[in-house]
């Protein structure tokens, strides 16, 4: 028994040696954790908005850093923390400092706090200074200075498109800029690069024209910060510009309208382009300070083999029958173009070129030098727009043989345009059949020249045809009646009015939808009223006539009913 007693002893004090032994263990360790934790010394560092700085540190446990300040923060790769953490050991991290809420009046503190477990120190200040003024300064690109002693110069416009004059207002960082300009300046901000883009408003209310330069002493442009009125600095705030305005640039003009094609009459009172009848051909100059030349230029035109018209210009001679009068006073920006009759028989041609004073002095010593493609023979493209007009006179035309006539088609004329729109020689199968009567029986009771008589048949469905195709804006079709081999003086006319017919005088240039060009016309048109063909008697008649009154030919319009065919 007392073996066995010995033997549960030995056991019961080898456990309480394990326990105790644990015991002893697990006080060692916790007199380690027990250690007192030590804190960096405070330091103070400097660092201004916008910029970086480091802070280093060592610990032996876990950290946890953080900002008193929500403009200082911790860089965490591309990110920006108020509060970040790390394993025990040596560190560096990288603080970042913004302006927001920054003053003129006072530097601002940031503090930084370290904690490790349950404790935490500061460790790091870091002060960024108050915001210093700086002065506001208006430059052009290159850096030029605009002040009340340096003009601001806007540039001049082209005659179809603004230039702009482009400058940069710059002071401190964050600072709002604004700024008052006249009202003829108009204005593009771009925020990205930090420029004002100025041009000549020319749509003001001043009253000023884009034409004429303006000098210093009149307006100014104004840059002011946001806090002019009330920043305790002595750096400037406010920048007072004089402005100048080049006026229009020297070499650019305007021409408006241009006459495009013209055709004068004989007589020179009868003019017309591309867009019909021309009442007064002038038009109005856009250039610098209404300082323009017109000059005119001996042409001669032809037809190229693709139906072109093409010009060839001679420098050298002096263009007699035609005028381009410059303005006085209030149309001192206007050029008017007349045409003296010609009494030749062949026709004439001229155009009509408006320069500014800038080009004109430059060119005038070489015409053909300047203004003449060597490749192509006519005026360069650059010149284009100076061409006001390049008109063709008609010849006089001497009365031929025997006077005959012929009829056209119009079906759609715009008299508020004074133009007209398309004629046809034929209009959809119907045709105006002419016989000549000089053979007939009873003629010489129409007591005509050589008893020159003609009768025209007109088919009625053309004149239904043109009662169905009105268009509003327009008038009724009509037909035109044409002398052919008449003298230029020697007019078509009706014998006599006639009731439920309205006729009038057709002279100038209508598109063909036969030839497909423009074509000039010289005769009379007629239309039946509110379908009085249906009853018409068939004994109108058109008459040509000598200066002293003899008929000449005579042309009897009949009406005959095909509808029925």
């Amino acid at each position: 028994m007392k073996i066995a007693e010995l033997k549960s002893m030995s056991r019961i004090m080898a456990l309480a040696m394990m326990i105790i032994a644990t015991f002893t263990a697990c006080s060692d360790d916790d007199g380690e954790g027990n250690k007192p934790i030590v804190f960096p010394e405070l330091k103070n560092i400097n660092c201004a908005a916008g910029e970086t700085a480091e802070i280093s540190f060592e610990t032996t446990a876990d950290w946890e850093l953080s900002s008193s300040a929500g403009w200082c923060k911790f860089q965490n790769g591309e990110f920006l923390e108020s509060l970040i953490y790390g394993k025990a050991g040596k560190q560096t991290v990288t603080i970042a400092t913004s302006a927001d809420g920054q003053s003129h009046n006072e530097d601002a503190v940031a503090e930084i706090t370290l904690k490790i477990g349950n404790e935490s120190q500061i460790i790091y200040k870091v002060t960024r200074a108050r915001k210093e003024y700086a002065d506001l300064i208006v430059s052009d690109e290159a850096g030029n200075v605009y002040d009340k002693t340096h003009p601001l110069t806007i540039k001049g416009n082209t005659a179809s498109s603004p230039v702009y004059t482009v400058i940069k207002a710059e002071a401190e960082s964050g600072v709002k800029i604004g700024f008052t300009n006249p009202e003829w300046l108009s204005y593009t901000i771009d925020e990205k690069a930090g420029t004002y883009q100025f041009t000549f408003n020319t749509e003001n209310t001043s009253g000023l024209n884009p034409k004429y330069p303006i000098a210093a002493g009149t307006y100014t442009l104004t840059f002011v910060t946001e806090d002019a009125a009330t920043a305790q600095t002595d750096k400037v705030r406010k920048v007072e510009i004089p402005v100048v305005y080049e006026g229009l640039q020297r070499d650019a003009i305007a021409i408006s309208p241009t006459y495009l094609n013209a055709v004068a009459s004989v007589s020179g009172e009868e003019l017309s382009d591309d867009n019909g009848i021309v009442e007064n051909m002038q038009s109005t100059i856009t250039a610098y300070n209404d300082e323009f030349q017109p000059v005119i230029f001996a042409a001669t035109k032809s037809i190229n083999e693709d139906g072109e018209v093409e010009f060839a210009y001679d420098f050298g001679s002096t263009v007699s029958w035609l005028h381009a009068v410059t303005g006085t006073g209030d149309n001192k920006d206007k050029v008017t173009v007349t045409v003296d009759p010609n009494s030749n028989t062949e026709e004439r041609t001229a155009t009509v070129m408006v320069f500014p004073k800038a080009v004109y002095d430059k060119i005038k010593s070489n015409w053909a030098g300047h203004l003449i493609d060597e490749n192509s023979g006519d005026i360069k493209v650059s010149y284009a727009n100076n061409i006001m007009t390049s008109i063709t006179q008609e010849a006089w035309q001497e009365q031929g043989e025997r006077i005959r006539f012929q009829a056209l088609f119009m079906y759609a004329y715009d008299y508020d345009q004074t133009g007209f729109r398309n004629i046809k020689d034929f209009f959809e199968g119907a045709f105006v059949r002419f016989e000549d009567l000089k053979s007939s029986a009873g003629v010489d009771s129409y007591n005509v020249t050589e008893n020159n008589v003609w009768k025209a048949s007109v088919p009625k469905s053309l004149l239904k045809k043109f009662d169905e195709m009105g268009e509003p804006g327009y008038g009724p079709g009509k037909l035109i009646f044409e002398a052919v081999d008449a003298a230029t003086n020697q007019e078509i006319t009706e014998k006599t009015s006639y009731e439920n017919i309205s006729s009038e005088k057709m002279a100038g240039q209508a598109w063909s939808q036969d030839a497909l060009k423009l074509v000039r016309i010289n005769g009379i048109g007629i239309s039946f009223d509110n379908t009085s063909y249906e009853t018409y008697g068939n004994d109108y008649q058109l008459v040509v006539k000598d200066e002293e009154g003899a008929t000449l030919a005579l042309c009897i319009v009949e009406v005959y009913d095909d509808t029925q065919e």
